[in-house]
């Protein structure tokens, strides 16, 4: 039986680390997004394990984009069982003013970055109660800098993403779906927290390696109770060699 997960969003190196690990995992993949910097080469790695791999453009948090994307996605390999959303703040400037305007970008840009989660969700859930068997992840993408107006931002995102992953997966458990979320550990309570390391990085030990391997043991049938989580995820410092490297 053909197994397909759709990656929406993420395409710069979280979104093709998952995308590898779950074809490793048997299933073929679908690339959803507005723009795939480095699509060709993460194509071309899935079919290297005799999966299929298609890339399809969405406007990620325009519902009928979506609803469209799915439907090509279900003609061109089957209905999916796994959906993976990645969604992040889009960077802000440094050193914005504490009034009504700088405000209202930062309420944009949580609105913004929430708003995939929502729409991907909505799109994916009926096809994956199809097969009464599915796995919803939602990653949230590493900031790309440590700038203080980021992290600002990416806290009240996690904070609505930690809602509505809870209620979603109340909502879908009868189904037999989970839903879960993937995060960057709090830099505050993790000494190993992704700001160490580049963001820009998928090797051994980086965030989006880490979140590769979560996402790799939530689709098995092993975490068919684990559901309605925040799964924080830290990089290894980069000044710390890995266990398996020494």
């Amino acid at each position: 039986m053909t197994r397909v997960a759709v990656v929406a969003g993420g395409g710069g190196h979280t979104g093709p680390a998952v995308a590898l690990r779950l074809a490793a995992g048997g299933f073929d993949v679908a690339l959803l997004g507005s723009g795939f910097t480095s699509a060709d080469k993460t194509v071309r790695r899935v079919e290297e394990y005799g999966r299929q791999c298609i890339t399809v453009r969405a406007e990620l948090t325009d519902a009928r984009s979506v609803a469209v994307a799915f439907g090509r996605v279900r003609t061109a390999l089957s209905s999916p069982a796994v959906l993976v959303t990645c969604v992040g703040p889009e960077p802000l400037p440094d050193g914005l003013p504490e009034d009504e305007s700088a405000d209202e970008q930062r309420y944009t840009a949580v609105r913004r970055a929430l708003r995939p989660a929502f729409v991907c969700c909505q799109a994916g859930a009926g096809r994956l109660l199809r097969h009464r068997w599915g796995r919803i992840i939602i990653v949230v993408a590493e900031p790309a800098d440590a700038a203080e107006n980021t992290w600002r931002t990416t806290g009240p995102v996690l904070d609505g993403l930690i809602g509505f992953t809870r209620s979603a997966a109340l909502e879908l458990a009868r189904s037999g779906t989970t839903v879960n979320l993937v995060a960057p550990a709090d830099r505050a309570d993790d000494s190993r927290a992704p700001a160490l390391r580049a963001a820009g990085d998928d090797s051994a030990g980086s965030y989006a390696d880490g979140v590769a391997h979560v996402t790799e043991f939530l689709v098995d049938e092993r975490a068919v109770g684990i559901t309605g989580q925040a799964i924080r995820v830290a990089a290894a410092r980069a000044d710390v060699p890995l266990l398996r490297e020494r």
